[in-house]
């Protein structure tokens, strides 16, 4: 993990995710770049140029002035190296283009969490990424506080994959010495007897390869049911005090994404603690 992208509108909720950002860099000795995007006025009326110009102007100098204020006080809290980069357009494409021009290892941003009020704030662009970016992203709730992680759960579906896809997860726990919950979900309303019986025995044989792959890393495996996913990976996040939770992705059809909405993406507005996102 080299590079962390940490876009911001300078609202609390990027600024918590910013916090985060910066912890985790620090542990990983990685470069943060922080980036803003924004629209410029225009108009094809010559008489309203001039005022035009002068508006987009002091837009532009402003924000490069409140960058650069957070780059200033990111590296006095310690040896960080902290670019700050500025785009003209919306906030999604602009995450997308700034990715792959600076080969980001990971996105950190904030999301508003629990609120219903997500379709005002910065935080639902942190959804709207989600499944669009092939580069891993953390979506950080508003009232979440930084700590030290010491437990991260890694929500599974998907047996074959291979473990390179998961190794965020384990470098994230490899830099705080955390220990990986590993678990799958299984939906007592529809779920036959023969789903529940081969998810338990899949999550025990995930466990055992993980424990040979990551020999270093303590990992515990367990086999959730319930009613609800979301009600039922909160109850255990709550009991087990996870610190992070984390899931992998899968590219859905325009069809499929109308009749069986994302649930990271409900995950990451109703989330209490930092959600991991993975893609695929």
């Amino acid at each position: 993990m080299k590079k962390i992208l940490v876009p911001t509108d300078f609202s609390p909720n990027a600024n918590k995710a910013l916090d985060f950002a910066v912890q985790i860099a620090k542990q990983a000795k990685a470069e943060i770049i922080l980036v803003h995007a924004f629209d410029l006025i225009d108009t094809v009326f010559k008489d309203h140029q001039n005022v035009y110009k002068e508006h987009n102007q002091n837009i532009i100098e402003k924000t490069n002035a409140n960058l650069s204020l957070l780059k200033k006080n990111i590296e006095g809290t310690g040896n960080l190296s902290v670019s700050i980069k500025l785009y003209k357009g919306k906030v999604t494409d602009t995450i997308l283009q700034a990715s792959e021009e600076h080969h980001a290892d990971l996105i950190i941003m904030g999301t508003l969490g629990v609120s219903r009020l997500k379709e005002k704030i910065f935080g639902s662009k942190t959804a709207g990424i989600i499944g669009k970016i092939n580069v891993p992203v953390m979506a950080v709730p508003l009232l979440s506080e930084w700590g030290i992680p010491e437990k991260i759960l890694l929500v599974v579906n998907d047996f074959e994959e291979q473990p390179d896809i998961i190794n965020p997860v384990f470098e994230l726990a490899a830099m705080f010495n955390a220990i990986v919950h590993i678990a799958i979900f299984t939906d007592i309303d529809s779920a036959e007897a023969v789903d529940y019986l081969e998810h338990k025995r899949s999550i025990t044989s995930c466990e055992e390869r993980l424990k040979a792959h990551y020999k270093n890393t303590n990992i515990r495996s367990v086999h959730l049911s319930g009613h609800k996913f979301q009600e039922t990976i909160e109850e255990y996040i709550l009991e087990q005090g996870i610190d992070i939770v984390t899931m992998v992705t899968q590219k859905r059809t325009f069809v499929e994404s109308i009749f069986n909405p994302s649930i990271t993406k409900k995950m990451s507005y109703h989330t209490r603690v930092p959600l991991l996102v993975i893609p695929a």
